[in-house]
């Protein structure tokens, strides 16, 4: 039974869903999700994909397959509990990403996917019948997505298309699915210590500039970046206002690296910092993020390019 009361605190501290790896040391995948979402006033439901004591590498650490029946039933328990927005990260084998398309027939809100493929350091660590499907079954189903430039060639069958451009990538997107569509470490520069995120949302695109910590690991930035989405996406900013704030989150969590979770990024400590919460407005993000080296310039347009989506959206509409 269910009170007015009840629906506005429901309304007060929205609900994020988040199925992914989860650690018991560390911030990674789930337990990323959480540590961000609930100093964000957010709160959370989870579904772990896996479980390890901590991260891989580490000398000693449990690791926990997850029955394929079990994991059925806590994706399915999740979806009854109808969060407002829900991050998918690392699903480990091609039967998990299946169950989950399944039950988003049963969600209507919005999905978060990052696609957890591997990287060019490392290949592809998934099977690739696990990358399949994720492509072919959640990308439709997706309304933001959050790869980085590896993961989103593999996805848009880009790897040898030496030519494509920014425009390439994100509209090629929002053709399968997602109208929003963010690609991390799309390029580094060591020299002058910058990384760039692109972003479109078919209205805007831009590219993102922050720094790049080179001396630190950075393992789990891509958890904290779409962690930071997600919940930030529940409390109420728009994609273009989450992926500003988070990319700040993502960049502040790698250079607060300790030796905690086996040298996983600490957005705890990031967010002692970083208070995002006031700057949630389009108008408001920019400025607060531009204070920690996190900026923004559009990309540009070649002939005949222009915005795939012609009437802006109102104001203060979220877009996805």
């Amino acid at each position: 039974m269910t009170t007015t009361n009840d629906d506005e605190r429901q309304r007060a501290y929205p609900l994020l869903g988040s199925i992914q790896n989860s650690v018991g040391f560390g911030f990674l995948g789930n337990e990323a999700v959480v540590a961000i979402a609930h100093r964000l006033r957010v709160r959370t439901v989870t579904v772990p994909t896996a479980f390890a004591s901590a991260r891989g590498g580490v000398e000693g650490r449990m690791h926990v397959p997850i029955d394929t029946r079990e994991f059925r039933r806590g994706v399915e328990f999740l979806i009854a509990r109808d969060p407002a927005v829900l991050v998918i990260g690392y699903l480990a084998h091609p039967d998990q990403v299946q169950i989950v398309a399944e039950a988003l027939t049963n969600y209507a809100g919005l999905v978060v996917l990052d696609p957890v493929l591997g990287s060019y350091e490392k290949g592809l660590f998934v099977p690739v019948e696990t990358a399949r499907r994720i492509r072919d079954m959640l990308l439709p189903k997706t309304q933001v997505v959050t790869p980085n430039r590896f993961e989103a060639e593999v996805l848009l069958d880009l790897t040898r298309a030496r030519k494509a451009t920014e425009r390439t990538f994100v509209d090629g997107f929002a053709a399968r699915g997602p109208e929003t569509a963010i690609i991390t470490a799309f390029n580094r520069d060591a020299e002058k210590r910058q990384t760039t995120t692109i972003f479109s949302n078919g209205y805007v695109y831009e590219k993102i500039v922050g720094p790049y910590h080179a001396a630190f690991p950075a393992y789990g930035a891509g958890d904290v970046l779409a962690g930071g989405i997600a919940a930030m996406l529940a409390a109420g900013a728009t994609p273009w206002a989450a992926t500003l704030l988070a990319t700040v989150l993502a960049s502040l969590s790698v250079e607060r690296t300790t030796g905690y979770g086996a040298a996983t990024v600490d957005p705890v400590a990031a967010l002692d910092l970083f208070k995002p919460l006031p700057y949630l407005a389009d108008d408001a993000c920019a400025r607060y993020a531009d204070r920690f080296g996190v900026t923004s310039t559009p990309i540009p347009a070649r002939e005949g390019e222009g915005p795939r989506l012609k009437f802006a959206p109102p104001k203060n509409k979220i877009v996805y």
